[in-house]
C-alpha cells in the first residue's frame, strides 16, 4: 500500500518550507512549477505546442521556452493565459500520472500546487494538506521577502483563492503564522508519523 497526498497553500503560506520538510522524512515530493518547468525546457513536451500557439520568439536559444517572455504575455491577456493552461495543464496531470504510478510499497508520494483547488484538482489523492497562515502574515512576507509593494502583493493574493478557504477545504492544516521553521517542521513530522502508522509497520 502507498499514499499520494497533496500540499497547497497560499503564497507565502510556506508551501517550499513544508516540501523540504516531507522530503527530510523520505516523501516523495513533486512540485508542480518544477513539473512544469520542466515541460517547457529543452526538449519538453509543451514547447512545441506553446511555440505554435504564441510564436516562435517564445522559444529561447537552449530549446527551451523563454519562461520571462511568456510569463510577461499571459500575466497580462487572460486569453494568452487560458491558452497556455490548456497546453500545460493536461500535460502537468499526464507527467504527475506517471510520476505517481512510480511509486512502490509504503512510499508516501507528496504533490506539491499552489493552485490545486483553483485547478480543480482537488479529486483523486488520499488526502489533501495545506499550509495555512493569516493574510496579514502574507502581506508582511510579500513585502518583507520579495519586496513587492502593498499593491502588487494584494494583487498576488487575489490572483488565489484566500488561504483559509483553502485550509478549510483540506484534510490536514499545517499552521505556519509564527514564522517558525521548527514548528512547521514538528507538525509535519507528526503528520508523516501517523500515515506510515496507517500505512503499516516499518513504513
Amino acid at each position: 500500500m502507498a499514499l499520494k497526498v497533496a500540499l497547497t497553500g497560499g503564497i507565502a503560506c510556506g508551501k517550499s518550507m513544508a516540501e523540504r520538510a516531507f522530503r527530510a522524512r523520505g516523501c516523495r515530493v513533486l512540485d508542480a512549477d518544477a513539473a512544469v518547468r520542466a515541460l517547457e525546457g529543452p526538449g519538453g513536451a509543451a514547447v512545441g505546442p506553446i511555440a505554435r500557439r504564441f510564436g516562435a520568439a517564445m522559444v529561447g536559444a537552449d530549446g527551451g521556452v523563454d519562461r520571462a517572455r511568456l510569463g510577461a504575455l499571459a500575466f497580462g491577456d487572460a486569453r494568452a493565459r487560458a491558452d497556455l493552461e490548456a497546453i500545460v495543464l493536461p500535460l502537468l496531470r499526464r507527467a504527475v500520472g506517471a510520476w505517481l504510478a512510480g511509486a512502490g510499497p509504503g512510499d508516501i508520494s507528496v504533490f506539491s500546487a499552489a493552485t490545486l483547488f483553483e485547478q480543480g484538482w482537488e479529486r483523486g489523492w488520499d488526502g489533501i494538506v495545506c499550509v495555512r497562515a493569516s493574510a496579514a502574515t502574507q502581506r508582511r512576507r510579500l513585502a518583507a521577502a520579495r519586496g513587492l509593494s502593498p499593491e502588487a502583493a494584494e494583487a498576488r493574493l487575489a490572483a488565489q483563492w484566500p488561504a483559509e478557504e483553502k485550509a478549510r477545504r483540506a484534510d490536514w492544516v499545517l499552521d505556519n503564522d509564527l514564522d517558525d521553521p521548527a514548528a512547521l517542521d514538528a507538525q509535519v513530522g507528526a503528520l508523516v508519523a501517523r500515515w506510515r502508522r496507517d500505512l503499516g509497520p516499518d513504513r
